[in-house]
């Protein structure tokens, strides 16, 4: 006997081609063994719901809860229309009371009932909160707090953090509840996703605290462009210079620059090793970009010699610097002999030989020659890290959709294949 069944659980609940929100609640209901995946379970079953129109808007927002899984609906591309109408649903619920959203945003990761409830404040009436859902939470980047904010007033992120201790500016007590929450949920959001420009403005302002910008450059998320703007703190706060030189996926040069301000010997030591074979990239693309044309012979040995497992981007940097000083055909030359072969032979070698032009190979040369060289790290988030997303978190948010959802539109969208919404 299984111990689902010592628990008079059962086994877990398959998912349903057309569920209804009755599914939902029946599942909710028996989904309390450790060993379920509830929270992923539910809110696949939402998404086929709305997908197939046996769920609607109006039951995300009133009948799932906790609240949380309500608001995963907002992340996933498939279901846009019901998408847009849960947005403006829950800015008709929550209106122009930034109090309220504030409240909101840090109470909704632990919030038992539905966004209804939420929103005015009233929690689940049931005596069973549902939390059991929310026990796979951990295993993604994603917060409820952070979606709520996409949707909130602008002034929310300045008024959670008003209230927040240590805060000796607005007076508020260390110890106080409220500061205690709101402080804890500062730093939860910039530690998750989806970041936001509200989010990154208020972590880079003088009103936030430097843990704030700690989270904030530990976030394996957070856009290039913020890192950078985020080692203007490195000097005076090393808990960010630390953080940004162990960022895995942050470019080298990044991660040099902030490295030069860690002052722990531990760090130090973390650091210098990840950072070591980086650190030998970045001289070799630098003495070859250094060199002028009548040191042609010196940047084509160093680019013969460069070593094997040299990154992609790092060798068609220095392929484009040696055709603009000596000529394109030294690097065809060089390509076949790295590649063994033609049909191996970077495609914009290819197409530079075809076309006996440089052209392709600058094209194919980033601008920053440090751009990619971790590249192992970088390519499963780069997506992800784009600094574009900050103004666009949501994949189905556009300029039009952005102010004003109406409330009103149906959730109800055409039937498309199951997909979870990305783990970050």
């Amino acid at each position: 006997m299984s111990s689902e069944d010592i628990c008079g659980l059962g086994p877990p609940p398959v998912l349903r081609p057309r569920p209804t929100i009755e599914d939902y609640e029946h599942d909710l209901a028996r989904m309390r063994h450790p060993g379920h995946d509830a929270l992923g379970h539910l809110r696949d079953l939402v998404l086929i719901g709305l997908r197939a129109g046996t769920i609607g808007v109006e039951d995300v927002y009133r009948r799932v809860r906790p609240a949380t899984i309500a608001l995963t609906v907002l992340l996933d591309a498939g279901v846009d229309q019901a998408a847009r109408a849960l947005a403006g649903r829950i800015r008709g619920g929550a209106g122009g009371d930034v109090g309220r959203w504030a409240e909101a945003v840090v109470a909704v990761d632990s919030w038992p009932g539905s966004l209804h409830s939420l929103l005015r404040g009233e929690p689940h009436s049931g005596d069973d909160p549902p939390l059991h859902a929310l026990l796979g939470l951990d295993d993604h980047l994603w917060r409820g707090a952070n979606i709520l904010l996409v949707l909130a007033p602008p002034q929310t992120l300045p008024r959670i953090a008003a209230q927040a201790a240590p805060m000796a500016a607005t007076g508020a007590v260390v110890g106080a509840p409220r500061a205690v929450r709101n402080a804890r949920a500062l730093l939860r959001i910039a530690s998750h996703v989806p970041l936001s420009r509200t989010i990154v403005d208020h972590a880079l302002s003088p009103q936030a605290s430097a843990r704030v910008r700690i989270q904030l450059a530990s976030n394996p998320l957070t856009p290039n462009a913020v890192l950078i703007r985020l080692l203007t703190f490195a000097d005076r706060e090393p808990g960010v210079a630390a953080a940004i030189s162990l960022h895995e996926c942050a470019p080298p040069a990044v991660r040099l620059a902030a490295y030069r301000g860690v002052h722990d010997p531990e760090v130090l030591a973390q650091a210098g090793e990840a950072l070591r074979r980086d650190a030998d990239v970045v001289r070799q693309v630098h003495t070859i970009a250094s060199l002028a044309a009548h040191e042609a012979p010196l940047a084509y040995a160093l680019v013969r010699d460069a070593h094997p497992e040299l990154p992609t981007e790092a060798r068609l940097f220095a392929y484009a610097h040696l055709a603009r000083i000596s000529g394109v055909e030294g690097v065809w030359t060089l390509e076949m002999n790295r590649a063994g072969s033609l049909e191996r032979m970077h495609p914009a070698v290819r197409a530079s030989m075809e076309s006996g032009s440089a052209v392709p190979l600058l094209e194919a040369a980033v601008a920053d020659p440090y751009r990619g060289m971790n590249q192992d790290a970088v390519t499963a988030v780069r997506a992800l890290r784009r600094e574009e997303l900050l103004d666009r978190p949501f994949p189905w948010l556009d300029d039009a959709s952005s102010d004003q959802d109406s409330p009103h539109k149906s959730g109800q969208s055409a039937v498309r294949p199951v997909t979870r919404p990305p783990p970050h």
